[in-house]
């Protein structure tokens, strides 16, 4: 099993809300690599391949993902993220206009907000304004997930060595 995490980032350095979702990634008991997809983004790319528990950065540095359009990025993730059983995205805006996107493209349901990680295909996630919290199986063969950012502990910035690929 395998997840791909959507990194958020400004090209320079990754944004905290990408280690939480890491952290749920890990939760997952899946090998984690990262997607950073955004206009000279070496330096992001540099930032998670030091995450620990990572096994690769992919690094799409290309102008059309400047400036985190979903349009184009949603394409990419969709296209490289048929390889993966999960892909994961921290439920900030970014991710929120992506992520919906992703799944309609490859035709699954998406799982929002979700706040814990029960097993590899069991989520518990807030509705009714948080004042219920549902407990979601999917028998979806792809998971595409948006992390609460709140819900997990950000893993450590520092300390591993994955490789970069372009």
């Amino acid at each position: 099993m395998s997840t791909l995490v959507i990194a958020e980032h400004d090209n320079a350095s990754l944004k905290v809300a990408t280690l939480n979702a890491v952290a749920a990634a890990q939760a997952m008991g899946a090998a984690v690599d990262i997607l950073v997809a955004g206009a000279d983004c070496g330096g992001a790319a540099e930032a998670a391949a030091q995450v620990p528990g990572i096994g690769k950065v992919l690094c799409a540095d290309n102008a059309a993902y400047g400036n985190q359009l979903a349009e184009n990025v949603s394409l990419l993730i969709a296209e490289i993220g048929a390889q993966y059983e999960n892909i994961v995205a921290p439920a900030t805006t970014v991710g929120k206009n992506t992520m919906p996107r992703v799944a309609a493209l490859l035709d699954v349901a998406q799982i929002s907000d979700i706040i814990s990680v029960e097993s590899a295909d069991t989520f518990t996630r807030p509705i009714y304004a948080g004042n219920v919290i549902a407990t979601v199986q999917s028998s979806d063969p792809k998971k595409v997930i948006t992390v609460r950012t709140t819900a997990f502990d950000a893993v450590s910035a520092e300390g591993g060595s994955a490789d970069i690929e372009a």
